[in-house]
């Protein structure tokens, strides 16, 4: 192993410390973690939020054994390598997502560039972070757009007609750009229930914007379609009632894509009836479930091509953000506190979080460096 010379033993991080005891997250002492073979020990200067920390905290499904520090998404400079690591090494800047049945690293410090926090990235979910793109942008990017990619990056042909509901959302956002300017897509169709997340959805791209709460959108769909439906619909709302409506925009023949476990599931504590397996299959269409955590969850589905292709991903997060593609949208911007980071989880789980992502900086001083 390479390593840098001043790394502690401890950091002081933020999690859950007890199973299933939820929101607030806790200021934990945890040891700082060492690479493995095919890890990168990383000191983390931003991170985001995501729906996925509270979840973790709630029911710690991945069977972890508390404490369990969070703040998955990363963006630092390297410190350590495992052996036989190779593309990125010891003082580099990257942008990494953790295992998403590991740790992360935000820190009950403050932001102030004093105690830092260390987590551990798998070499292929580790990139260079570009020059030109900041810590803190760069740090939105991993999770949000690694659900995109994974959903979209083979399913959108050159023309497609597409329905992404939740255009201003941390997954939507990012999802749209990439639908309409970067894999080729036709007409791009949104929907929101704010006008500040409707306007988010027109500023990635999105040709036509709905209000869910206010429109009939499968009928308007229809009219803008000619009553076929839409080729394809990618719904990461984790909602029953948007997969039922969406389900029903979907052309004889086309593709409904959801992240994450998928419809009658969303509670994961208990499954109900859904519908939409019957609409879907009314008109022939493919539903394609797309989950991230699969493949930490099931650790056969994380083989080489696996590994190659969230690398590519990955990669092209980077890339795509230099080229003003697909960028995230920053609405708000905290330090990495135990309070602001509860207050920022409690309201993406109260349905309050703010258009696009919240991004925390772990270490100020570090941050500030490009």
């Amino acid at each position: 192993m390479k390593q840098s010379q001043t790394i502690p033993e401890t950091f002081l991080g933020v999690g859950y410390t007890r199973d299933r005891a939820g929101l607030p997250l806790e200021a934990v002492r945890v040891p700082v973690p060492q690479p493995a073979a095919d890890q990168v020990l990383i000191r983390v200067a931003a991170s985001s939020l995501n729906p996925l920390e509270y979840k973790l905290a709630d029911l710690n499904f991945m069977g972890r054994t508390p404490p369990v520090v969070l703040g998955l998404d990363m963006a630092g400079v390297v410190v350590a390598v495992g052996n036989g690591v190779r593309g990125v090494a010891v003082g580099d800047a990257v942008a990494a997502m953790a295992d998403l049945n590991g740790d992360g690293g935000w820190v009950a410090t403050g932001g102030s560039g004093g105690e830092g926090g260390y987590a551990v990235a798998r070499h292929f979910l580790t990139v260079p972070k570009p020059p030109s793109l900041s810590f803190r942008d760069a740090a939105a990017l991993p999770m949000c757009f690694l659900s995109a990619f994974v959903g979209l990056y083979r399913a959108v042909q050159a023309g497609d007609t597409v329905y992404i509901p939740g255009g201003g959302g941390g997954v939507g956002h990012l999802a749209v750009q990439m639908a309409a300017r970067a894999l080729g897509a036709g007409p791009v169709i949104s929907s929101g229930s704010t006008p500040q997340s409707m306007a988010l959805s027109r500023q990635s791209g999105a040709h036509h914007v709905f209000n869910y709460k206010r429109d009939d959108i499968a009928t308007e769909i229809a009219k803008l379609t000619s009553g076929r439906g839409v080729d394809l619909v990618f719904d990461a709302t984790y909602s029953e009632q948007s997969f039922v409506e969406t389900a029903k925009t979907v052309r004889r023949g086309g593709s409904w894509i959801v992240l994450g476990v998928g419809p009658g599931k969303t509670t994961r504590l208990v499954e109900t009836h859904s519908p939409v397996d019957a609409i879907l299959a009314e008109r022939g269409a493919k539903q394609v479930n797309v989950n991230l955590l699969r493949y930490f969850s099931e650790p056969a589905t994380l083989d080489s091509e696996a590994h190659a292709f969230l690398h590519r991903g990955m990669a092209l997060a980077m890339e795509w953000a230099t080229q003003g593609l697909v960028v995230p949208h920053v609405s708000q911007t905290i330090d990495s506190t135990v309070d602001a980071i509860n207050a920022g989880l409690q309201s993406l789980k109260a349905g309050r979080g703010v258009p696009g992502k919240v991004a925390v900086i772990v270490d100020r001083d570090l941050a500030a460096r490009t």
